[in-house]
């Protein structure tokens, strides 16, 4: 890994980590204020107001009975699946398709490091933001949980939620990183990288339309875990070895494939 690069590819993006870690402070403070321990029939009664397959779909669900179950509901269920990946799409394809694309990783090349050290300085750098995104937003809900709502928190599962929840977002990192290495074209890094996690996302939501579809989460990165079920401690953990395996394999796609290109540079 190059420590410059690494250095250089942060100052070139902490803002966009910043506004993606703002937008999701804001969600989790606000989902944390509106919980009301003493009154539970009044969240549940929330999703009687729209159809039952729309909130399905969306990863609400009506058996809530903590704080913890109703984070991994109403903010684990879609939007940290969602915005993460929006995070990942952009941040995959700027940190080479793009730079491939206009030009400038030219700049890169005529440094003394080797293609391979600027790769996986990249690729590492990609993986690592996305650990500091999920590891300031565990931050904040612990924190704000403790200074409005003390002692509701499950502490271990919350800590489980955003680990699996992290590892999805990381493959969802690696796989807009891999077409990111493997086309020269910025905009056909961005339609493959962007297009397969949100096929991934939407298979997955329509999968809880109805028991018909519900195989469709099979084939979806974002089925393979129910955030609901990982709080109440009946999911399997090996799901995460899974996550951790896919990663590190289009890490490794991505370097290899990167390392043989002929760059039009």
């Amino acid at each position: 890994m190059s420590t410059a690069l690494f250095k250089h590819s942060f100052k070139k993006n902490w803002l966009l980590l910043l506004i993606f870690f703002a937008v999701l402070t804001m969600y989790i403070t606000i989902m944390i204020a509106m919980f009301d321990p003493d009154d539970m029939e009044a969240i549940t009664s929330m999703l009687e107001l729209f159809p039952a397959d729309l909130m399905t779909a969306m990863g609400f669900s009506q058996f809530i009975t903590d704080l913890t179950s109703y984070l991994a509901s109403w903010l684990y269920g879609l939007l940290m699946q969602s915005m993460p990946m929006v995070y990942c799409i952009i941040l995959g394809n700027r940190l080479v398709a793009k730079k491939v694309d206009n030009g400038s990783f030219a700049s890169y090349l005529s440094t003394p490091v080797s293609r391979t050290r600027i790769i996986v300085t990249q690729g590492l750098y990609a993986l690592i933001s996305v650990i500091a995104l999920f590891a300031a937003v565990f931050g904040v809900g612990v924190a704000t949980s403790e200074l409005l709502l003390p002692g509701l928190l499950d502490m271990d599962m919350f800590l489980q939620l955003n680990i699996t929840t992290m590892l999805v977002s990381m493959s969802v990192m690696m796989i807009c990183f891999f077409f990111s290495c493997l086309f020269n074209d910025s905009s056909l890094s961005t339609g493959f990288g962007a297009g397969l996690p949100i096929v991934f996302l939407l298979a997955n939501m329509l999968g809880g339309t109805s028991k018909d579809l519900e195989v469709l989460k099979k084939f979806s990165l974002f089925g393979w875990y129910d955030p609901i079920e990982l709080v109440r401690g009946d999911m399997d953990w090996t799901i995460n070895l899974i996550y951790i395996a896919l990663v590190i394999v289009l890490f490794i796609a991505s370097v290899l494939i990167f390392r043989r290109r002929q760059l039009p540079i």
